[in-house]
């Protein structure tokens, strides 16, 4: 009878240490597969409705992006829409001044806010506290959209880059550097720059949606010399910007010109290769602002 209490136990205890063991061994397995880096690739789920702000670095500096996911359900090749704020604005107040996050919840692409260095950019013409610092905007642009591939989904047939002012000359610039990753540039107040534009080329044709006010006082719709921070820079009158566009796309000089209503002048290049188009939104007697329906007017362009 002693014999058999003490293998009963014997057993018993055996039992408890391998159940013991088992679970050591499958904590320290989880422990150990969720340090490398797979696992925690295969951790990253998409961004949940709302507004999320991202964090990047790159060359030295810590740079930021407020992406903004629509309610509705995600839509099959929903296009992207980046946003830069002029100079001395910012990403949050940018949010507030526009309708993209109102347009976006109504049709469903999804929106990047990115923030300039010290509320500028460096746009490859000025001189910028972003560009007194040596800050690369295209990398920045590109490492965005790198970043936007984990986390969100969208087409990447339809990426557009629209800004104003100091962030309409950086996306003139992203037309000449990213066409291969942005398919729709709208630069809102601010024209091709002279040193860009002498140096641009375009691998792939990109479609320009250009909207320039005629009364524009900080950057005239007739171009010239503009003062701005750090300086400014010299760019194109908005009617030649846009004819520089259409050289680059490779467009027929032929364009037709409408009138929707007494302000507002559609010059447009249709005869481009890829099928692209190049237009210029004329807004008579118009000053230097984003406009009531900028959100509107970039996901219409960006659909056709």
């Amino acid at each position: 009878m002693r014999r058999r209490g003490i293998s009963a136990f014997v057993l018993v205890t055996s039992l408890v240490l391998m159940a013991t063991a088992f679970l050591y061994s499958a904590v320290a397995s989880n422990r150990s597969s969720a340090a490398t880096p797979v696992a925690a690739h295969a951790a990253t789920a998409l961004l949940t409705p709302g507004d999320h702000l991202e964090t990047l670095y790159l060359g030295g500096f810590t740079r930021y992006a407020t992406v903004h996911v629509p309610p509705v359900a995600t839509i099959a090749g929903r296009p992207l829409i980046l946003v830069y704020p002029g100079a001395g604005s910012t990403m949050s107040s940018t949010i507030s001044e526009t309708d993209f996050e109102q347009v976006a919840n109504q049709q469903g692409d999804i929106v990047a806010f990115l923030q300039g260095y010290a509320d500028t950019w460096n746009e490859g013409a000025g001189h910028t506290p972003a560009e007194q610092a040596h800050v690369d905007d295209i990398a920045f642009t590109s490492a965005v959209l790198r970043k936007l591939n984990s986390l969100v989904a969208y087409n990447p047939k339809k990426v557009a880059a629209t800004g104003i002012s100091n962030g309409a000359l950086m996306v003139e610039d992203l037309g000449c550097h990213l066409s291969s990753q942005i398919s729709l540039i709208v630069p809102v107040e601010g024209e091709i720059p002279n040193a860009v534009s002498s140096t641009c080329t375009v691998p792939r044709p990109i479609n320009i949606y250009e909207i320039h006010g005629t009364a524009d006082p900080n950057i005239p719709y007739g171009g010239g010399h503009f003062n701005g921070v750090g300086g400014g820079t010299t760019v194109l009158s908005a009617p030649a910007s846009v004819a520089r566009w259409a050289h680059l796309d490779g467009c027929t000089p032929r364009l037709s010109t409408v009138h929707l209503n007494q302000t507002i002048i559609i010059t447009k290049y249709s005869h481009c290769k890829g099928s692209v188009s190049v237009t210029l939104r004329s807004i008579v007697g118009g000053l230097h602002v984003w406009g009531n329906n900028i959100g509107q007017i970039v996901t219409q362009a960006l659909g056709k």
